[in-house]
């Protein structure tokens, strides 16, 4: 009786069926105790923090704290335009830290009904239907092809460096350009809801951009052309009403 293997049989079955209820029990307390209920989000400025929270929410399973850090940690989390990475960090069990690190995007180009964006190298780093808040656009380019993750290839290289300084001088002193427009001898004009800013052509905009940074604020929501094309330190510029 004591060597009945039929009730040794029994013993090592119940045990078994014992321990695996305690491991889904367990399984189903750690998922409920690491539902999240906390994400603190840094860094990003071209999403709200509740967009963040948002999109890191519809990119897990079970709202589970755990499943989005090693998804963040070591597999493919969810591609969001603009967003170079989330760094994801796990603070306690159910709350997490979420540094944001966007792209870089310096303006776009309207290219076969989509608005293709690209970074400070000229990389195209995203497309889409939308025009983005605060991205100027930029018109008078001529060029073979776009693809996404490739270097924009415009007529002329040397307009592109053009491109750079121009946004980063907008970026520099916060001014809201619509358009960033070549002319055919490389002028450059720049719109401003209804104000067309002719800054002509030139190695250096730096002076020119400071002064209508201080220019814009005593024209504001009028329409005209303002004439920067032979702005120098010293010179006055003048606005021309148009109807």
């Amino acid at each position: 009786m004591k060597n009945d293997p039929k009730r040794k049989g029994k013993i090592k079955k119940k045990i078994i069926g014992i321990l695996l209820l305690v491991l889904v029990a367990g399984i189903a307390i750690f998922l409920q105790m690491s539902k999240i209920k906390s994400i603190t989000v840094v860094g990003c400025e071209r999403y709200s923090k509740e967009e963040i929270k948002d999109i890191l929410k519809a990119d897990t399973k079970y709202n589970n704290s755990l499943y989005l850090y090693l998804k963040y940690k070591y597999g493919k989390p969810k591609d969001v335009p603009f967003i170079e990475y989330m760094d994801v960090q796990l603070t306690s069990i159910n709350t997490l830290k979420v540094h944001v690190y966007e792209k870089a995007i310096f303006g776009c180009i309207k290219y076969l009904g989509d608005y293709m964006y690209f970074d400070k190298d000229g990389i195209i780093v995203d497309s889409s239907n939308e025009r983005y808040e605060g991205i100027p656009i930029v018109t008078g380019l001529s060029f073979n092809e776009m693809i996404l993750t490739k270097k924009l290839a415009i007529q002329k290289d040397k307009l592109f460096d053009v491109i750079k300084d121009l946004t980063r001088l907008i970026h520099k002193y916060e001014i809201t350009i619509d358009t960033i427009q070549f002319e055919s001898d490389d002028e450059v004009v720049m719109y401003n809801d209804d104000i067309k800013i002719l800054l002509g052509k030139r190695d250096m905009y730096d002076e020119t951009v400071a002064e209508l940074k201080n220019m814009l604020p005593n024209i504001e929501g009028k329409k005209g052309i303002l004439h920067m094309e032979d702005f120098t330190t010293g010179k006055k510029t003048y606005f021309e009403i148009t109807k």
